[in-house]
């Protein structure tokens, strides 16, 4: 089973993103947590067939994410120089922004900032946010009384923006570079490492959580959230390029167990996001258990995801779906002849005027759209790749 995808729609923060063809890509096929092999369930390929790019899932803990990527070089570069500059933020928005627990304030950030009341730590010790961006969080640190306080940003424009505003210390590249690492190891021990949906962006999440530990003793604690692989719908999952990794619990707690830290609190608000305290322990003991087919689920998601039951013929459909739980699907918002002139234009007007609020009022929204056919079964048919899904001419991601 498979799609054909004729043009993407998003009237959102990010943009569609086509993936260069001579990008170099880097493979592949063991889970970062617990080194099991990866089952692909997915191919994206373009229109000749000369870069495909596969998503794999863990049959053991559920763990999916992308088994083709662009190399780290690029990756690196891309966050350095590129990541979010369609959206910078002011002063005035940031501290906004991050008045806790008031209106302007993201929930799951909130959610995850509040863990603190749920653990012991000297306020006095070093904490360190992993990924800082525009310094709401350090703000939030400052302001509950905490005195040493460390960012980390991978963009050059975030960590000059909160260096310049608000006066934190920030240290500019990935948290693996060998260089930053040299100089976080002044403030060892860490009491506290915070992260806010930054884990799923990293090349190696492994050597994120390894290189954490080796900076904490025993008693400190890591801060956690990022989305749920269970419960983020399966569409956002598979197109949005900068998140490599797709974790479920069961999946992040196997890779913090491995390193010495045990889950001690939960605030998860739902099946589509993970926000959690970990302690770093002699002995760390499970609380999740591995008792999904994790393999069957993820394709049945995709089917559902891609409403691949519900096309029954040649002709395009405009699929739609929403940045949420699975359980909404996608939904076929209308059915366009081939060559249809009307169902083409209605689809043009409708791209032009999403992407002028989007532009011009910032009326932004969580929606996407797909212009998509099916292709034929003989065509998208693989024992090795269950579901395929081929663009018209490159292969194109959303990206911020």
């Amino acid at each position: 089973m498979g799609i054909e995808v004729e043009d993407i729609l998003t009237g959102s923060r990010v943009k569609v993103f086509e993936l260069p063809k001579d990008i170099p890509l880097n493979q592949r096929d063991k889970c970062p947590s617990c080194a099991n092999s990866l089952k692909p369930v997915c191919v994206f390929s373009d229109n000749e067939k000369t870069q495909e790019i596969r998503f794999g899932i863990c049959d053991f803990c559920g763990y999916g994410g992308y088994m083709d990527r662009p190399a780290k070089e690029w990756m690196v570069d891309f966050y350095k120089n590129k990541w979010d500059k369609q959206s910078p933020r002011t002063k005035d928005d940031v501290i906004k922004s991050s008045i806790l627990p008031k209106e302007g304030v993201k929930a799951g950030r909130y959610l995850t900032f509040s863990l603190i009341n749920k653990i012991k730590i000297d306020k006095a010790r070093p904490i360190c946010e992993i990924g800082c961006g525009y310094g709401e969080v350090l703000r939030n640190f400052e302001t509950a009384g905490f005195k040493n306080i460390i960012g980390i940003e991978h963009s050059d424009h975030r960590a000059d923006f909160v260096r310049k505003n608000f006066g934190f210390t920030v240290l500019t590249g990935e948290f693996e570079n060998e260089g930053l690492q040299s100089r976080l190891k002044n403030f060892r021990p860490i009491g506290i490492f915070f992260s806010h949906h930054v884990l799923e962006h990293t090349y190696n999440p492994a050597e994120i959580i390894s290189l954490a530990s080796s900076l904490q003793d025993t008693g400190d604690y890591l801060l956690l959230s990022l989305p749920d692989a269970a419960g983020e719908h399966i569409n956002y999952a598979l197109f949005y390029l900068v998140h490599l990794h797709s974790f479920t619990k069961e999946s992040l707690e196997l890779l913090l167990n491995k390193n010495g830290y045990e889950i001690v609190a939960d605030n998860s608000p739902d099946k589509t996001n993970i926000v959690i305290a970990a302690q770093k322990k002699p002995d760390p003991i499970p609380r999740f258990k591995l008792n999904q087919d994790y393999h069957s689920s993820f394709i049945k998601r995709i089917e559902n995801g891609l409403a691949l039951n519900e096309m029954g013929d040649s002709r395009f459909y405009n699929l739609h779906w929403e940045q949420k739980l699975d359980e909404q699907d996608s939904k076929i918002l209308l059915k366009v002849k081939p060559n249809g002139f009307l169902g083409k234009i209605g689809w043009n007007l409708k791209k032009t005027s999403i992407l002028a609020k989007a532009r011009l009022l910032h009326r932004f929204s969580t929606g996407y759209s797909m212009l998509v056919k099916p292709l034929p079964r003989e065509s998208a048919y693989s024992e090795k790749t269950p579901i395929k899904i081929r663009f018209k001419d490159g292969i194109e991601f959303l990206i911020k």
